[in-house]
């Protein structure tokens, strides 16, 4: 079922949240103003209903300075470095957001600050947002598209689509911050990542097109472990990012739905297995976020996202999967998070 639960005006501006609720008790509420997933609501294994989403307390207060709580995220997810990157002979020059570098977008069209288009059809809820060309630096025209569904199985289904005009990147995801259980961090939720390989970064947090294998290495979460088994242990990129904010190049068998990921808190019996036709995620363990004031006070490590992407930096690196949507071609892309009770 999807209704409107309530409507407000920031700004100038009408945002509306909408109720996403199944027959299992399960209810999950998205804003337009940044295709946002704000809340989802899913019982523990004695049935108490809790809020699994770290964010802002109230729907107004998404207008102010946050770290991209449950947004979705375009046109390019994650890192662009150097803030540019050559197209077609053209070299374009992006917004600096993040040092030297891009990061989701820039900031003069940052998907997370625009109020979507909504409108429901049958058991989905489907926002729109057209980005126009020159948008951040960006060419084209990119028109998109995020649907929203709760399913009966709590399955929460995003499916993405852009056609453009231009040949421009294009990599969206959702930002959204997890945490299944009633401990301050995620540090002792279970995680599994489906991944042998990496996306190296430098200090500034840009891949620059190599590989890296990290079996046996404290970036592996194969076979499963606790999120803070090895968080603080001293390793380069890890000390840089304050925790994990990487991309993993997901073992994948071709481009259908596969699931990537599990998490699993032991303590409330949550469990979200995820699902994505993506190559890569990110794994972003809410490395600044202590001291945010938002439903509670954080603390670093209170969250973890699960970022399904193209590799960052990948207009800028060849030997990557092609992050380029050309124009007259549709993007496609969906991902999954199924919740349960283990």
């Amino acid at each position: 079922m999807i209704k409107n639960k309530r409507s407000f005006i920031k700004n100038g501006n009408t945002n509306d949240v909408y109720l996403l609720s199944n027959k299992n008790g399960m209810k999950v509420e998205i804003l337009t103003y940044g295709a946002r997933i704000c809340k989802i609501d899913f019982p523990d294994r004695k049935g108490k209903f809790s809020d699994c989403i770290v964010g802002c307390k109230n729907p107004e207060d998404y207008y102010e300075e946050n770290p991209y709580f449950g947004a979705t995220i375009g046109r390019f997810c994650n890192r662009i470095g150097g803030a540019k990157f050559t197209l077609n002979g053209i070299e374009y020059h992006l917004e600096a957001n993040d040092g030297n570098n891009t990061l989701h977008g820039g900031t003069t069209e940052d998907f997370s600050r625009v109020v979507w288009n909504a409108e429901i059809e049958g058991d989905r809820l489907i926002l729109s947002h057209l980005s126009p060309d020159g948008a951040g630096g960006f060419p084209g025209n990119l028109q998109v598209f995020v649907s929203f569904r709760l399913t009966e199985e709590n399955e929460l289904i995003l499916e993405y689509k852009a056609t453009t005009d231009k040949d421009t990147p294009c990599s969206l995801t959702n930002h959204a911050y997890f945490n299944l259980g009633d401990e301050d961090t995620v540090l002792n939720h279970e995680l599994m990542i489906n991944a042998k390989q990496l996306t190296p970064v430098d200090k500034e947090l840009i891949a620059h097109g190599e590989l890296m294998d990290i079996e046996n290495t404290p970036y592996s979460f194969l076979p499963a472990k606790k999120i803070g088994k090895d968080i603080k242990m001293n390793a380069d990129m890890l000390v840089a990012a304050n925790g994990y904010d990487f991309n993993y190049c997901l073992d994948r068998i071709g481009r259908s739905l596969e699931r990537f990921a599990y998490v699993y808190d032991e303590k409330s019996g949550r469990r979200m297995d995820c699902y994505t036709t993506m190559p890569g995620v990110q794994l972003y363990t809410a490395c600044v976020t202590g001291g945010f004031v938002g439903k509670k006070t954080y603390v670093n490590h209170c969250a973890l996202c699960l970022e399904t992407q193209y590799f960052p930096n990948s207009p800028n690196c060849p030997q990557y999967p092609s992050s380029i949507l050309k124009a007259g071609e549709e993007y496609h892309e969906i991902t999954v998070y199924k919740f349960s009770i283990q």
